[in-house]
Formats: structure tokens, sequence, C-alpha cells
């Protein structure tokens, strides 16, 4: 019976260690995040309450930025060599627009458009 409360006195010294490095973590992150913005004010609010601090910084200013990325291209090829035979009409870059100056009015111009008009 006592070796069963060291082993748990040990487990939950360590979930409950585990849990304060995981909030420093967070809290740091959140407050070189705002650093690297150059957002003093919420750099002060973040180390002044840092646990509260830090959530309130990333659901007011940092989940909005993760909403405006775009999702990463993933294929579906089983390997790197597979994905290299892919069609060539396949592409993964983004459509850059191209303005073309004509003699009465300015176009814009896709990438891909360019190259249809080619072939």
């Amino acid at each position: 019976m006592i070796l069963f409360g060291i082993i748990l006195g040990a487990f939950m010294t360590l979930v409950v260690y585990g849990a304060y490095i995981l909030l420093i973590a967070f809290t740091l992150w959140m407050a070189v995040d705002a650093a690297k913005q150059d957002r003093f004010g919420w750099v002060v609010l973040i180390v002044g309450i840092p646990i509260i601090g830090g959530g309130v910084y990333y659901f007011t200013e940092k989940k909005h930025e993760y909403a405006k990325i775009e999702s990463h291209h993933i294929h579906t090829s089983q390997t790197e060599a597979e994905h290299e035979k892919a069609p060539s009409d396949h592409h993964h870059h983004r459509k850059t627009d191209v303005i073309e100056e004509n003699s009465s009015t300015q176009e814009v111009v896709t990438e891909e458009k360019k190259e249809e008009v080619k072939a």
C-alpha cells in the first residue's frame, strides 16, 4: 500500500510539473509573438498576468491570424517519386496575376491563361 502511494504521488507530481511547463511555454510563446508584432501593451499584459493574459491574447489576436492562412496543398501520392511523376498540368503554385498592357486597355491575365494562349 505504501508503494502505491509513492507511485501515485510521483505520477501526480509529474502531471502537475508537466502542466506548469506547458503553461510557461504557452505564455512565453504569446509574449514573444506580441513582442515581434511590436505590441508593447500586450507584452505587459501577458507578462503581468501570465496565463490569463496569454489566453486573452491568443483568442483575441493570434487565432484570427490562423484563420487567414491558406491551407497547405497535400498531395495524395504515396512517395515523393510518384509525386514528381505527376502530370505537369497539375500546378502547386498560386496563380499570379500579370497586367499586360494592350493598346487601349489594361487586361489582367493569369499565368494559366498565358500558357493556354501559347499552346
